[in-house]
């Protein structure tokens, strides 16, 4: 691919991610948007919340690389996802969905000033992979996953399976870097192992590989894919 048309790319799969998590809110029936969540089965208010949290601190890892200021320390997500679930549980639908709105704003305002070197580059927090992997982990992969989450809470599979398949074709079919297309097959494959379509799966994994080598490491002791372990020695 060429490498100077990369960052548009980045931009619309960015900007796919925020609409269609809000299309996929919206047309929920009214009264699910003010449900109060639990901690093992959150509300969509919930979903919105986490995402934009973390969404936000990437615009604050951007910032301090536009700035050239030390990158901000974090806890562990274990310690701060369920913090976060409690300082917002009973906030509503429309103040959630501002904040959500404003945060994507501000990544995308923010993501347009970084240059294609800056978006290629290793990035420490990411075991040396591209930074771009860090927008794509935070917006759309992220987005994507919980999409799939609230419909399989929910006992909804094969809507998650399309949300799946449908993000990660949008990835495989675009003129993006081919660790990309494979990090998202990975992902595709994790989902298929986790629910009893080993062939499928197995398919998507191989592919994966042939594209990003890397995972190959990743697979061997990734618990979702303990029924894939053969094609891993």
């Amino acid at each position: 691919m060429n490498q100077t048309s990369f960052k548009p790319l980045l931009l619309d799969l960015l900007r796919h991610a925020q609409a269609n998590q809000n299309a996929f809110f919206q047309a929920l029936p009214p009264a699910e948007l003010t449900i109060i969540g639990e901690p093992d089965y959150w509300s969509a208010k919930d979903h919105v919340v986490h995402l934009s949290y973390w969404r936000q601190r990437l615009v604050l890892r951007v910032q301090a690389h536009l700035q050239q200021r030390p990158q901000p320390a974090s806890e562990p997500f274990e310690i701060i996802n369920p913090l976060i679930f409690e300082e917002n549980r009973y906030r509503s639908w429309p103040e959630i969905l501002v904040e959500s709105d404003q945060v994507y704003a501000d990544l995308i305002e923010l993501t347009e000033q970084l240059t294609e070197e800056d978006l290629t580059a290793s990035d420490r927090l990411q075991k040396g992979m591209p930074f771009y992997l860090s927008f794509m982990g935070n917006c759309y992969e992220h987005t994507q996953i919980h999409l799939g989450y609230y419909l399989l809470e929910r006992h909804d599979v094969e809507g998650a399976q399309e949300i799946y398949e449908v993000w990660a074709n949008g990835v495989i079919e675009a003129d993006v870097p081919e660790l990309l297309k494979g990090y998202m097959l990975y992902n595709l494959a994790c989902f298929y192992a986790t629910h009893n379509q080993l062939e499928r799966a197995e398919t998507s994994l191989q592919q994966a590989f042939a594209l990003y080598p890397e995972t190959r490491e990743f697979a061997r002791t990734d618990p979702e894919l303990v029924e894939l372990q053969h094609m891993l020695k």
